[in-house]
Formats: structure tokens, sequence, C-alpha cells
């Protein structure tokens, strides 16, 4: 980040907002010109500080479970752990590989539970000999933050995206064809494409193409854009903290969910069935940062807390939002 002036900041975090906003839009807030605004958001890529643009889907509109699993290795080669990779690669969306409590953090889109089964089960029967241990859980909600960090804020004023259902009254499955998951492939790592370039790909018209993505963000399967940051190119640590609660009841659940979203440095909040009560993801500055958070949470929430572990991102393999579909 000490490459970056505060213009980049400025800039990195209205994409992080809306990488849909357009240069004009986004010059007129950060107090730069289009063009300059426009040569900065290119070298902010080619520099490597973004990624790409992607598409956050709430993937549970459209029929889906979300089951997380951690993996703990044993004996275990380099070459056996990349044939594992290599292996998950193909049926995982989300593959990361971490220091401390577990090896590997996985998420797989099921439509049900023995969907589920025989996708691990596959994976036990292959490479049993080297998983010391494993653990599931569902994910029922996630919310997704601002990084109001990069702006040296204090507490987040910013909204959430919210990916899941907050009651049971919302469980409405929504139905797209082969033309929206079309457009939906090419906007996940390309949000910030011009719908006349998406039709193109698509082989369909941009007026179909602009009427297609209205009606799946007013659906609520498209849930925004963002940029995928190279977090580590930004200069921070990304950890994972897991919390299970004791003495809980509604307000008091409320009162420690309202204080994660609160927290300029917490990017994902994510609530599951098994598995830790509450996962939080934390982008700090470095290491003595995120254990004065984690001090900071057990102080004030020590009543409900019944115990913590966390461990460090140390490399993200795969990350997507949309399953695979037939049509």
């Amino acid at each position: 980040m000490d490459k970056l002036d505060l213009k980049d900041r400025k800039i990195l975090y209205e994409l992080d907002l809306d990488s849909t906003q357009t240069d004009n839009q986004i010059s007129k807030k950060v107090g730069l010109s289009r063009d300059s605004v426009r040569y900065r958001i290119n070298k902010l890529v080619e520099n490597g500080y973004i990624n790409y643009f992607m598409t956050i889907l709430n993937s549970m509109k459209l029929g889906f479970n979300w089951y997380r699993t951690f993996f703990k290795f044993q004996n275990l080669t380099i070459k056996k752990e990349e044939e594992i990779i290599d292996w998950l690669k193909k049926r995982a969306s989300w593959i990361t590989k971490v220091e401390g409590i577990w090896d590997l953090n996985t998420g797989i889109f099921v439509k049900n539970v023995y969907e589920y089964r025989d996708v691990i089960n596959e994976f036990l029967l292959k490479y049993s000999n080297y998983i010391e241990r494993y653990g599931v859980a569902i994910v029922t909600r996630e919310w997704i933050y601002p990084r109001d960090f990069l702006l040296d804020k204090k507490q987040r004023i910013s909204k959430p995206i919210l990916m899941g259902f907050d009651s049971k009254e919302e469980c409405k499955i929504e139905n797209i064809d082969k033309i929206d998951y079309e457009i939906l492939k090419v906007l996940l790592r390309s949000a910030r494409m011009k719908t006349v370039d998406i039709a193109e790909k698509t082989k369909t018209t941009e007026m179909v193409v602009r009427y297609r993505i209205k009606k799946m963000i007013d659906k609520g399967i498209i849930l925004g854009f963002k940029p995928f940051f190279n977090t580590n190119k930004l200069g921070y640590v990304y950890f994972k903290l897991h919390i299970n609660l004791r003495n809980l009841n509604l307000e008091k659940k409320q009162e420690i969910i309202s204080y994660f979203s609160r927290h300029p440095n917490i990017i994902h909040m994510t609530e599951l069935v098994g598995g830790a009560d509450l996962e939080m993801e934390f982008q700090v500055k470095n290491n003595d940062e995120f254990y004065d958070y984690v001090k900071e949470i057990r102080l004030k929430f020590g009543e409900i807390i019944k115990d913590y572990e966390f461990m460090q991102y140390t490399n993200e393999y795969k990350f997507t939002y949309l399953p695979e579909m037939k049509f």
C-alpha cells in the first residue's frame, strides 16, 4: 500500500463498492479527471493490485447449497498436494491453502446432500491415506463487506452484500436459462466489460444482455460487482477467525453480528450449520493488528464466546460463486 497514494486508494474503495461504476462516476467522487481515473485503474490492474473484476452471485437463489470442507493432511509430499488441488479444482468452487488448524479450505455448490456425499466419498476413496481429518459445515448466510480499511476508517458505514436468505420467507428459488448462464460465465471475471462485448461473446444482442443482467439483479441472483484484489500486493495479511458461542439469546447474537458488521477490517462473515457458529475473514496490515482485534473481541464478548480458532490464508487457487449448470 505504500506505493499507492490516497487517490489510488479512493479509486480502489469505489471499485470495491461497485466495480460497474463508470470512470466518469468515480472521477467525480475522487476528485480526478475521467482520463486520469481510467489510467490509474489500468495501472492498478497491470501492476497486479487487481487480478480481475468479479460478479458476486447468490447461488442459493439458484437452488444450490454451499458445503464448506476443511482438510488437515498427513504424509503429504508437495507433488501429492498439487495432485489433490488439481482434483479439487474440477469439482470445488473455492480452494484456499491456509496455515493453522487446517491445511486447505474448500467450498462446493451442490443441489442436495447426496450430491455432496458422492463428491466427498470419491475424494476420500482416492486420497484418504493423506487426510488426517476433515470438517464439514453448510453455509446459511454470508455477509460480504466493503473494504473500509482502504481509507483507514475506524468504523464501517457502508452496507454489506448478503448471500443466502435472511428469513424463511425469502427462500424463493429463481430459474435461469442458458443465455442467462452464458452471460454470468462472462461476467464472473469481467464485471466491467461493456455490454456490447458481452453480447458478442454470448452471441446475442446488447439489448438482450442489458435486460437479462437487470432482471437477474432485480431477482437477487446478481448481488454486486467487486475487484478480486491481490491481498499480498496491497500489503495486507489475510486471516480467518472461527468463533463458537455460548449463553446465547437473540439479543446477544444480534449484538455480536452488528459489532462484526461495523468492523472495518472484516471483509466476510459467515453463519453456518455445523463447524463454527460464526466465521470472520480479516485483512490487516500485520499479525499484531489481528491479534489485537482478537483480544478486543474476547474482552467485549467473553461471556458468550465458548472458544475460537484462527488460520492464515496463504494461497487462493480458485474462487467462483457460479456453480456448474447444464441446460
